[in-house]
């Protein structure tokens, strides 16, 4: 089809046009507001209105609270997902309040791994949301806190996806399937299984997106607004997870380098203002930025080196995105026997996105790739984000390598990159399903304008022709989005139990602030104290913890088989051998170096629970031996006062 210079550069990146705006200024400028079939522009006068807007939201929230039923209908100040992931979030969320009302540093701590501490901005603290979920957090619990943002992230992602296709869409349902498909998407579902809350919130990278777009193309804002704007969404992306950044800013980078060799023709007019936004972005993001960064790469507590071990462990399968994963409702069994070997874990495994869905977005590309700037963009993101998914080696039907190896692919470059390094590959996941929902929803506003305007020409009645452009669009988008249903609604909550000693008033007996060694100690193997700790409104210190610490002369990544995540320190490795059953031999030399050891951390008590315990009666007289007393029972717990001295 052919169209003007100018119009065919106002439909770059964003604008999925018919003709000009009718009294507008043709600039040229690539993605100019998208015309609506009537002439009037989409970001002008017929905006959504609040209503339908928050009927939008309200569905997504629905879905978002059947996803989480398991809590929402017990009580979720007291049930949640289990396991180690979520016990850190939980930790993490309390942190946040409790270090802003106690004047602490909130990127760096010794409350947990006592006394070596934790830099926060090296694991996935989210500070952004402890922040935000304070109240939350001191009028409920970090419990509750955690189940709130867990939904929030589903429901918030969908919104986000929603908007990001409502810009470049007239008919407000395609955006609805948009949001739909992002915020629910197989990778959403698989994270979300695994708990992990900051890649499960990814509400900010299609804002990103947008504010990107507002600073390059679409100048509804001055630059300085606009930069300003896009300034703070990185901010607060890097507060959620610095990966998900990361990886945005990749992405972001493609579609750049698209819009640029798509609107060629109008970037060198256009040059200037783009540059004033983009200054004041990275002017905003470096100010807000500076302290933060060097707290994660140079502040107490660094790590030397990569964070993230074996990468390349979790990469996408070429036919993960045809073969269903264990959390669709429809999957076969043998399909998905197969799809558990992909990526090397079921909740890394969010490729899929099902054949009908291939289809529709292969015939949907071809149809519109020349009548549509922002579909070629769609297209060329969602393609790009699909082949970093894959890593640095192509992978069929195989679980990936720590190694590489294989037909090359350009993620291997990566590798090489010391921020970029720390990326997941399959991960990439995150942004094909956004593209893909995009790109779906421009072929679901393409067929409604093209079955309404058919019906009317037919001489059907406004009704009639209105219900038939609904119907049609909308049996597509059910025929591609059924094989993508979650299995609802997810599993693994449970009350975690932790002892009521932990939120009653003979914890006061303890200073706060003081050194508590739990028993369990916390570790990978036994991740619980970090909740009783969390639980208690951080009454005390704890030694050890399921964080990610640094160790050793080169302050690398501390890992070890036995302890996990943290030092090998004498009481760390006794304890833990413990509770696995084979406690080390009773000497007067083991008790005197680890009464030594408490000692030297000032510990005030130790507090055990016997509930998770295969051999609790030998462990209650190992206790008792290297105090050399009896405990006292608190509630559910036993107790040894350590008075200094």
């Amino acid at each position: 089809m052919a169209v003007a210079d100018e119009d065919r550069q106002a439909k770059a990146y964003g604008a999925v046009a018919t003709g000009p705006r009718k009294g507008a200024e043709k600039t040229g400028y690539p993605g100019s507001d998208p015309v609506r079939p009537d002439g009037s522009a989409a970001g002008g006068r017929h905006r959504s209105s609040a209503w339908a807007a928050c009927l939008v939201v309200a569905s997504y929230l629905a879905l978002s609270i059947a996803s989480y039923w398991s809590a929402w209908s017990t009580s979720p100040t007291t049930h949640m997902q289990l396991g180690g992931d979520q016990f850190a979030t939980v930790w993490f969320l309390r942190w946040i309040p409790f270090s802003l009302t106690h004047g602490h540093n909130p990127f760096f701590t010794i409350f947990g791994n006592y006394p070596f501490g934790v830099n926060l901005l090296t694991n996935t603290s989210v500070p952004l949301l402890g922040l935000v979920g304070s109240p939350v957090t001191l009028l409920f619990g970090p419990i509750a806190t955690y189940n709130f943002w867990c939904t929030a992230a589903l429901a918030g992602s969908a919104t986000a996806g929603y908007f990001f296709a409502r810009r470049w869409t007239t008919w407000r349902p395609a955006a609805w399937v948009c949001g739909l498909l992002y915020g629910f998407s197989p990778y959403q579902i698989a994270q979300s299984h695994g708990g992990h809350l900051n890649l499960t919130f990814v509400v900010l990278p299609p804002l990103i997106l947008l504010a990107t777009h507002d600073v390059l193309v679409r100048r509804q804002r001055t630059p300085p607004t606009a930069g300003v704007v896009l300034g703070l969404l990185v901010v607060a992306q890097f507060f959620v997870s610095s990966e998900v950044l990361a990886s945005t800013l990749v992405v972001d980078a493609v579609c750049i380098i698209a819009v640029l060799v798509m609107g060629r023709r109008s970037v060198r007019a256009h040059l200037r203002p783009a540059l004033v936004g983009v200054a004041w972005a990275a002017g905003v993001s470096a100010v807000l930025l500076t302290y933060p960064v060097w707290s994660a790469l140079r502040g107490p507590g660094h790590i030397n080196g990569p964070i993230q071990l074996v990468p390349q462990a979790y990469r996408a399968d070429l036919l993960g995105p045809v073969v269903p994963n264990a959390f669709v409702w429809l999957a076969p069994a043998g399909l998905v026997r197969i799809a558990d070997g992909f990526a090397n874990s079921t909740a890394e495994n969010g490729s899929y996105l099902g054949i009908t869905l291939l289809i529709t977005l292969a015939v949907g590309a071809v149809v519109l790739w020349r009548r549509s700037d922002v579909a070629r963009t769609a297209v060329i993101g969602g393609i790009a984000a699909f082949v970093l998914s894959l890593g640095g080696g192509l992978v069929v039907r195989h679980p990936p390598g720590a190694i590489v190896s294989g037909l090359p692919l350009p993620e291997r470059l990566f590798a090489r990159l010391p921020l970029l390094a720390n990326t997941i590959p399959v991960r990439y996941s995150l942004y094909v399903a956004l593209f893909a929902g995009l790109l779906l929803a421009l072929v679901l506003d393409r067929l409604h304008a093209t079955v309404a305007t058919r019906s009317a020409s037919a001489g059907r009645s406004p009704s009639a022709s209105a219900v038939l452009a609904g119907a049609v669009p909308l049996a597509l988008a059910l025929v591609c989005l059924v094989p993508l249903a979650p299995d609802l609604p997810l599993p693994g909550f449970a009350d975690p139990d932790t002892p009521a000693y932990f939120t009653s008033p003979l914890l006061g007996a303890t200073p706060a602030g003081s050194v508590s060694i739990l028993y369990p100690y916390p570790s990978s193997a036994a991740p619980e104290g970090e909740l009783w700790q969390a639980v208690s409104g951080m009454h005390f210190k704890s030694p050890g913890g399921y964080f990610l610490v640094r160790d050793g002369p080169g302050h690398t990544i501390g890992f070890s088989p036995v302890v996990s995540y943290g030092a090998d320190t004498l009481t760390a490795t006794v304890l833990i051998q413990l509770h696995a059953g084979t406690p080390p031999p009773e000497t007067p030399q083991l008790r005197t170096a680890l009464l030594a050891q408490f000692r030297s951390w000032n510990v005030r008590s130790l507090v055990a629970s016997f509930e998770s315990e295969p051999r609790p009666d030998g462990a209650l007289q190992f206790l008792t031996w290297l105090v050399g007393r009896p405990p006292t029972r608190d509630i559910d717990v036993d107790v040894w006062n350590l008075l200094p001295g």
